[in-house]
């Protein structure tokens, strides 16, 4: 196991986006594959890159045509060129049971290739699921039962893993009130946010390639959007809670310390 962020660092952001359908046995393609055609399905697509995690894409869901295949309204990323990817994160502002499916390609349209299927229960937060690293430009998220409702941000990356051991790592909570006083001195308490916890990680050797996503990291996410942290038990919402600071130790080898604020 080991200790892992989870961001945007193959360029979801700025990908093009592109709402269509996924048909299965469609364009002489074979009973059980999906081929994808642009089509007007959904609304507020947009949404889904905007690193807004409050409104949600609308207008998503699945159906079955007239010779029982499954025609699903399906979201296509294209990022201009193959992209290595291991996960997707998808942000729900509320529960959802149904189902996902994530596909590629290397053509805008045509017969895609179903990469995983996304099942479980998502919550409402940051949901991420892992698969097999596979590198390729078109990228789709499909709606496979149901309604797929709450979906308010998806990126894809590759998983950054900390080179830390369990001794790298500081937790605590912050006290979440402060002591003020009046213009007469009356002393008065307040209480300020909830009890979230803070991580302090000392990583006290990175390669020039770390440097690069870490700093990616900062310059396209600084304290504004969250991303997420999996400390080899749980995946938690977080902030980058400080600037980072990189120390040259060797040649092409720095040292850095990464704090995180977790999000409710």
């Amino acid at each position: 196991m080991a200790h892992k962020l989870y961001f945007d660092n193959v360029g979801t952001s700025t990908s093009t986006l592109n709402d269509g359908i996924l048909v299965e046995g469609f364009d002489e393609a074979p009973t059980g594959v999906m081929s994808f055609s642009d089509a007007g399905t959904l609304t507020n697509e947009s949404r889904a890159t905007d690193r807004d995690t409050i409104n949600a894409i609308t207008s998503w869901g699945s159906a079955t045509g007239d010779n029982a295949e499954d025609r699903n309204d399906a979201l296509q990323f294209d990022f201009g060129a193959s992209k290595a990817i291991d996960f997707v994160a998808l942000f729900f502002n509320a529960a959802e049971t149904d189902s996902i499916r994530v596909s590629h390609d290397d053509a805008a349209t045509g017969a895609v290739t179903l990469l995983s299927n996304l099942t479980a229960d998502f919550t409402t937060q940051w949901n991420i699921r892992s698969f097999t690293q596979v590198s390729n430009r078109y990228w789709y998220v499909e709606a496979t039962s149901g309604t797929l409702a709450g979906v308010t941000e998806i990126f894809f990356g590759t998983e950054f893993v900390l080179p830390i051991d369990g001794n790298s790592i500081t937790t605590h909570v912050p006290f979440s009130s402060f002591i003020g006083n009046t213009y007469n001195n009356t002393e008065f308490t307040n209480k300020i946010d909830t009890d979230l916890r803070e991580w302090t990680i000392a990583v006290p050797l990175i390669t020039e390639a770390n440097k690069t996503s870490l700093e990616l990291l900062q310059s396209q996410y600084s304290n504004l959007h969250t991303f997420v942290y999996y400390d080899e038990a749980s995946y938690h919402t977080v902030r980058l809670a400080k600037p980072m600071s990189f120390n040259q130790v060797a040649t092409n080898t720095y040292s850095t310390t990464i704090s995180l604020r977790e999000e409710p």
